[in-house]
């Protein structure tokens, strides 16, 4: 049997004879009845009443669909039962069913690519405001060691997701350009000085650990959880807010992380499923992934009791429902923030931006109308009354995302909470033909600050929403004034 011929059948048997997880695509029966489609064939799901709410809209989602015509693959946990599986959750939205790691190579002569003797090719991309995952994207990964998920086709390897190996893990983390800032004053460095664009905008991926508890080594099962924030686009004045999500998941035996996000996201272009998603698709995958258009910050926290973290989980399924089922506007009430703060308090997860009333009416940010996507926050005079009696911590993802970490990092907190490590991640934007993103806006409205999110929200409706601009600029030129977003660090 050839070399690529037995990795094939060993990603493939991995998945299916591990009693805990199964990998594959949901089908809905039209009775009320759902399987898992394997390779290894198809599975009855026997599962709560409760969860199945939710497998409709996972197997048919109303308005997004993947643009290849594929439908979603999925992780299921539970166990299996000869030809059935006991579903124990919400199926995880992934990129392939199979995974392998190693270093991608590619020959000149062949214009193949490899990982170790398995021939790799790369799955199907989508052209968004002029850009895709293109040629400057596959030569970048060339000579790097990556986690590539995807699936097995005519023994031919397809990357849906590459992620860096190393980046998303527990094991001690490799040396990074920035170490000794960073070891000065961690937390002044990811809250202020990683957003600068010589970083933000830069591709020095890295990881660090900015706490370890005397004396603790991760162990396999040890559960995670983590909050993330993505930057603006390059290419567009209405991603300026960027978006924030938290997720959970559990150390696996090598080290690499077993994780999600639960990523809330009305529907899109970007073939994006709102619901559980793995962080390799949620990063990395070549049309889905954040990384694609922007860089992402995220900080991973080890330790807390996975039973608390699970009630974050559930939280969130009834409104990734509506997310996957309706055409929803984003509003200050109801959007990526406001969602996942409202299911972190179940887990006993707060953010540190507890206000008083004087400090609420001072604050000259909420006098603001942030809008992440401009269009879609309602009326003026609604967002200004929500804006005056809220903190901009509330709904804004950047000032969530560092509530969360003002928060994480406090003494007590780290004690009642039994955090027994906490790493940083800044994962750059994939490289592409696609102009660089960087820091979202920290601003909603600001006296005497130019470049907030309603200076970039007049440019959105100017330049970009069809409902409101009159005169269309060239892209050459819009890509001229696109230089307006360097001034968001």
């Amino acid at each position: 049997m050839k070399i690529k011929n037995l990795i094939a059948l060993l990603l493939i048997t991995t998945n299916v004879s591990a009693a805990d997880f199964l990998t594959g695509s949901l089908i809905d029966n039209n009775d009320g009845s759902f399987d898992i489609s394997t390779s290894n064939g198809k599975f009855e799901i026997q599962t709560t009443d409760e969860i199945k709410k939710s497998l409709p809209s996972l197997a048919n989602p109303t308005y997004v669909k993947q643009s290849d015509g594929n439908p979603y693959s999925y992780e299921f946990k539970g166990e299996l039962k000869g030809n059935t599986f006991e579903l124990e959750q919400t199926p995880t939205n992934i990129p392939g069913a199979n995974s392998i790691t190693g270093v991608l190579t590619y020959n000149e002569g062949t214009g193949r690519y490899h990982i170790g003797e398995q021939e790799v090719s790369f799955g199907y991309t989508k052209v968004l405001n002029h850009y895709s995952f293109d040629e400057v994207s596959r030569k970048s990964y060339v000579g790097k060691k990556i986690v590539a998920d995807g699936r097995m086709e005519n023994d031919i390897f397809i990357m849906q997701a590459l992620t860096p190996s190393g980046l998303f893990s527990a094991a001690p983390a490799a040396s990074s350009p920035y170490d000794k800032e960073i070891a000065k004053n961690p937390y002044k460095f990811i809250k202020k000085r990683v957003y600068k664009n010589d970083i933000s905008k830069s591709n020095n991926s890295f990881r660090t650990t900015v706490f370890n508890k005397k004396g603790y080594e991760v162990k396999p099962g040890e559960s995670v959880f983590l909050v993330t924030l993505s930057g603006r686009q390059g290419d567009s004045f209405g991603s300026v807010n960027g978006h924030f999500v938290a997720g959970v998941g559990e150390v696996k035996k090598d080290l690499t992380l077993r994780a999600e996000v639960s990523n809330a996201y009305v529907t899109n272009g970007k073939d994006i499923l709102s619901g559980n998603t793995s962080l390799t698709n949620y990063f990395s995958n070549l049309v889905q992934g954040q990384n694609n258009y922007r860089p992402t910050y995220t900080f991973l926290v080890y330790g807390i009791d996975a039973e608390k973290l699970k009630k974050f989980r559930d939280f969130m399924e009834p409104s990734h429902i509506l997310f996957r089922t309706q055409k929803l506007d984003i509003t200050l009430d109801f959007n990526c923030t406001t969602e996942t703060a409202k299911g972190l308090v179940l887990a006993g997860i707060k953010g540190n931006h507890v206000r008083t009333w004087w400090n609420r009416t001072m604050d000259l940010n909420h006098l603001a109308i942030p809008l992440r996507l401009a269009s879609v926050f309602g009326e003026a005079g609604e967002a200004l009354g929500k804006t005056a009696s809220s903190d901009k911590e509330d709904f804004q993802p950047r000032p969530a995302f560092h509530s969360y970490i003002e928060s994480l990092k406090n003494k007590s907190v780290i004690k009642k909470l039994g955090i027994k490590r906490m790493d940083y991640v800044f994962y750059s934007q994939i490289p592409s033909k696609r102009p660089v993103g960087g820091a979202p806006s920290n601003y909603t409205f600001n006296v005497g600050v130019k470049h907030d999110s309603l200076f970039y929200k007049k440019l959105y409706d100017k330049y970009e929403n069809p409902d409101t601009m009159q005169d269309p600029v060239s892209h050459d030129k819009f890509l001229e004034l696109l230089t307006e977003l360097d001034h968001v660090q």
